[in-house]
């Protein structure tokens, strides 16, 4: 059986896809952080390179592009925090713009059309940029935060033949609401100026956002091994909260029911909201997530896995699928 996508209720075949490629400086319209100058034109990879013939998957260029209307809202949800507090330096106050944006996000279609081509510099041959003179990917340029921001390019097939290319923008995750530099640093001064929180309880909570201390003692001794792939040399764990440390009160920042076991690499999905677990341990899969990378992964779609204590965890568990789960 092929890999097989949902988008907007219809089901294509996965062809292939470019993961994450860079937006950088010179890229983006607006939010400059750099002497970018502001060239349309994306770029892709070397025209040689062990990844990917550029060449071959997007063949003759006569097939549609798209975004997801979805995806943009998704994008500035992620990125509201960063352009109120805009920890990367830019060049002018972006903060006004999200509002903007948001609003033209409304006034969308479930799926922006576009036509792209390739272009290649005589000065750089051996770069592969390709670039679209549409609307939609102005504004593409123009909601992404330079450096912090990625697209994937999913080439797609639906069930009558037609090949497609979705592009997916995300932000690193290190700089949405939950996880943004500015924002631990807000909390963490809260804590140290709090006059009513004895010093050694201070000192928890902050081991506690590290995943270390006293947390990660507690939540080692329930159970030392990844809870998904059963690694259980403790060197390799990663003391992951489930309701993030920064937005979790002071009972929640310690507690070790709010916590999960898990190796690097599914911990940062997990974080990411690339996974999550229903009340019984089964696993949710995000969307966002490609059948190429669930097989690498080794993820089993709705596979149960056992929990510890699962009952004290179904609160928070409640809130990471509600607020951090990509849908």
């Amino acid at each position: 059986m092929s890999d097989q996508i949902k988008i907007n209720n219809e089901t294509y075949e996965l062809v292939d896809q470019i993961d994450n490629v860079p937006i950088v400086d010179s890229f983006v319209m607006k939010n400059k952080v750099g002497r970018g100058s502001g060239e349309a034109r994306l770029y892709l990879g070397a025209q040689q390179n062990d990844k990917h013939d550029f060449a071959q998957f997007f063949g003759d260029f006569s097939s549609k592009a798209f975004f997801l209307k979805i995806d943009f809202d998704d994008y500035l949800n992620d990125a509201k925090f960063e352009y109120e507090e805009q920890e990367q330096g830019y060049k002018r106050d972006i903060a006004n713009d999200w509002q903007e944006y948001k609003d033209k996000v409304v006034s969308l279609v479930d799926s922006e059309y576009f036509t792209i081509y390739p272009v290649i510099g005589e000065q750089d041959a051996a770069r592969y940029y390709i670039r679209s003179d549409d609307e939609i990917w102005k504004f593409f340029r123009k909601i992404m935060l330079p450096v912090i921001s990625f697209v994937t390019i999913l080439k797609i097939k639906n069930q009558q033949g037609e090949v497609f290319f979705l592009f997916r923008p995300t932000l690193n995750y290190f700089y949405n609401k939950n996880y943004h530099p500015a924002k631990i640093k807000e909390e963490e001064k809260k804590i140290q100026e709090d006059t009513h929180i004895p010093e050694k309880k201070k000192e928890q909570l902050v081991q506690a956002r590290i995943g270390q201390g006293e947390y990660r003692k507690k939540l080692l001794e329930e159970k030392s091994e990844c809870l998904i792939c059963r690694v259980n040399d403790e060197r390799l764990l990663i003391a992951s909260h489930i309701k993030p440390w920064s937005v979790s009160n002071e009972i929640e920042k310690i507690d070790h029911y709010n916590g999960l076991a898990l190796t690097p690499t599914y911990d940062k999905m997990f974080d990411q909201g690339f996974i999550s677990f229903n009340d019984d341990g089964t696993i949710i899969i995000s969307p966002y997530i490609s059948p190429l990378n669930i097989k690498k992964l080794n993820l089993i779609p709705n596979k149960k896995y056992e929990i510890p204590n699962i009952e004290h965890r179904k609160i928070y568990l409640n809130y990471h699928r509600d607020n951090i789960l990509k849908k």
